[in-house]
C-alpha cells in the first residue's frame, strides 16, 4: 500500500512539473511577442524621424546640409564699396569669382568670365521693406519675356538675421516666389563684402569678361533694370 502511495504521489509530482514547464514556455512567448513588438516600434519611430529631418540631409552628391547661411569662398580681389554719389570707380574692374551653396545646399559657382556669360547678381535681405518691394518688380520682368537671353540672375541671400522679420531666409524666398537661382551668404556676408554691397536690395551687373558694368543700390524700375541688363550682355 504505501509502494501505491509513493507512485501516486509521483504521478502529481509529474503532472504539476509538465503543467509548471508549460506555464513557463507560455511567459516565455509572451515576453519574446512583446519585446518584438516594442522592437518593431522603436524601429519604426526611429526610420520615420530620420527621413523627415531636414537638418541632416545632404541633398546632392558635393552638396552640404541645408541652412539659411552657408560657406562662401571667394577668389579674386574685392571691389570698394558703392559711394553713396557720383561715379562708380569700380566700373570696369573683375570680380571675383565666389563658390558657395544654395539654402537647400547645393553647389553653386558665380563665375562670369569663367562661364562666360553676362550675370546680374542681386543681394536681398529678409528683413529690408525695399527688398520686399523690389523682388515683384523682378517677378514682373521676369514674366515679361524681357530679361535678355544669356543674362544669368543669382540672388544672394544676405545679412540673414533671426530677430528680424520674415526669417528665415528659406521660407521668405518661396514666399516671395523668386524666379531666379539662390546662394546663401555666409554668416560673415563674405559674398557681400566681394561685390561692395552698400544697402539692399544691392545689384551688381557683370559682361561675360567677368567685369563689372554696373552697381546700384535700392529699388530699381524694370527700365532701369533693362538698361543695366541690355549693357552687361553687350559688354565684351
Amino acid at each position: 500500500m504505501a509502494q501505491n502511495q509513493r507512485k501516486k504521489k509521483q504521478k502529481k509530482a509529474g503532472a504539476s512539473s509538465a503543467r509548471d514547464n508549460g506555464n513557463l514556455k507560455v511567459i516565455l512567448y509572451i515576453v519574446l511577442v512583446v519585446v518584438g513588438i516594442a522592437g518593431a516600434v522603436a524601429l519604426g519611430t526611429s526610420g520615420g524621424s530620420s527621413e523627415t529631418s531636414t537638418d541632416t540631409v545632404v541633398t546632392v552628391p558635393g552638396g552640404v546640409r541645408p541652412a539659411e547661411y552657408q560657406k562662401v569662398s571667394s577668389t579674386g580681389g574685392l571691389l570698394a564699396p558703392l559711394p553713396e554719389s557720383g561715379a562708380d570707380t569700380e566700373t570696369g574692374k573683375s570680380v571675383a569669382v565666389l563658390k558657395g551653396y544654395d539654402l537647400q545646399g547645393r553647389p553653386v559657382t558665380i563665375d562670369p568670365a569663367g562661364e562666360g556669360k553676362a550675370t546680374m547678381v542681386v543681394f536681398l535681405a529678409h528683413w529690408c521693406p525695399h527688398c520686399n518691394r523690389e523682388i515683384p518688380v523682378l517677378n514682373k520682368w521676369r514674366e515679361s519675356g524681357e530679361v535678355p537671353t544669356g543674362l544669368r540672375v543669382v540672388g544672394i541671400t544676405t545679412g540673414s538675421k533671426a530677430d528680424q522679420a520674415n526669417w528665415p531666409p528659406s521660407k521668405w524666398m518661396t514666399a516671395m516666389k523668386w524666379p531666379f537661382e539662390v546662394m546663401a551668404d555666409s554668416e560673415a556676408q563674405e559674398a557681400a563684402a566681394a561685390y561692395g554691397v552698400a544697402g539692399y536690395p544691392f545689384m551688381a551687373f557683370v559682361g561675360a569678361n567677368g567685369k563689372i558694368t554696373a552697381r546700384t543700390s535700392g529699388e530699381v524700375p524694370v527700365e532701369q533694370l533693362q538698361i543695366f541688363a541690355n549693357a552687361a550682355v553687350a559688354a565684351k
